[in-house]
């Protein structure tokens, strides 16, 4: 019996009647999404950035009254195919922005005119008589436009920076720096009547295109600002957006339901759909048709 005594037995990881202890591991995610829960302390920190002095928005509608006939690359106008009697627009995009001016108003103090030019590129698509796609023809247009933002009064200095390169790089001589955001959208093209050039007897056509513009202007300066802070921003875990599976991909679609049978005029503006969701269907029928009796 001895040798069974308290302190005399020898631990035995084969020994059933004295398992080893098992410590538990600490609830570490837990703990941080507990940490993560408490509001963080307000700060305040010092940041450079570009503040927005003035800014403004503007919906212009292009004619061919002030962008003449479209052109090509070299700047000439486009001639249309002899056989062309109708033309379309496609792939229109804003191909360049260029400040032509930036200079104090000599009207009102703190405030800079401004010229910008826009460059619209696009493709001219021809198509005969009977509809046949006849030729494709690369074409630019530009647009000029003048407007005063208030951008403050500069001070005639030089800002250095190694940001770009250890070449370093100055900025600006107390004027704003300007930032444009434009966006255009076609809206009709068509074709000239045939004319006589110069009295020579040669025969021409133009085109001549219509353009939404819309754009955003915005004075902005380098400043130094004193800002309230929750401390650095932490980027939320990456997720894999493609599907494993491709049929688990599919069986999540909605059945397109507006594909076979085209929402009538009613129903299309009020935004009401019958596409059915992968799960709940008769739910889904009985929801659309309620909404479609009221």
């Amino acid at each position: 019996m001895a040798a069974f005594e308290f302190g005399s037995f020898h631990q035995n990881p084969h020994n059933r009647a004295n398992p080893p202890e098992v410590v538990p591991e600490p609830i570490v995610e837990e703990a941080v999404l507990e940490m993560a829960a408490r509001p963080a302390p307000v700060i305040q920190e010092p940041i450079l950035t570009m503040k927005i002095y003035d800014s403004c928005r503007s919906k212009d509608c292009l004619t061919p009254q002030e962008l003449g006939p479209a052109r090509d690359l070299s700047g000439d106008p486009v001639r249309p195919p002899d056989e062309a009697r109708s033309v379309s627009v496609d792939n229109l995009t804003v191909g360049r922005i260029g400040i032509m001016k930036k200079q104090p108003s000599p009207f009102r103090n703190g405030f800079w005119d401004l010229e910008i030019q826009y460059l619209l590129a696009y493709e001219l698509k021809y198509f005969s008589a009977d509809g046949q796609h006849i030729d494709i023809q690369p074409a630019i247009s530009t647009v000029t436009r003048r407007l005063s933002l208030f951008g403050s009064v500069g001070r005639n200095i030089s800002t250095f920076t190694d940001l770009l390169g250890n070449s370093g790089l100055i900025l600006g001589n107390g004027e704003p720096f300007v930032h444009v955001e434009a966006k255009a959208m076609p809206l009709t093209a068509e074709l000239s009547r045939r004319h006589c050039d110069g009295g020579h007897g040669s025969h021409h056509r133009h085109v001549f295109v219509t353009f939404g513009l819309f754009s955003i202007v915005k004075l902005y300066r380098l400043a130094s600002l004193l800002v309230e802070s929750r401390g650095f921003l932490i980027p939320p875990k990456c997720k894999n957006l493609a599907p494993t599976n491709p049929c688990d991909f599919f069986e999540e679609l909605h059945f397109p339901m507006d594909s076979f049978s085209p929402p009538q005029k009613k129903e299309f503006i009020a935004g009401v759909s019958l596409d059915i969701p992968a799960d709940g269907v008769d739910d889904c029928l009985c929801a659309a048709s309620c909404e479609l009796e009221e």
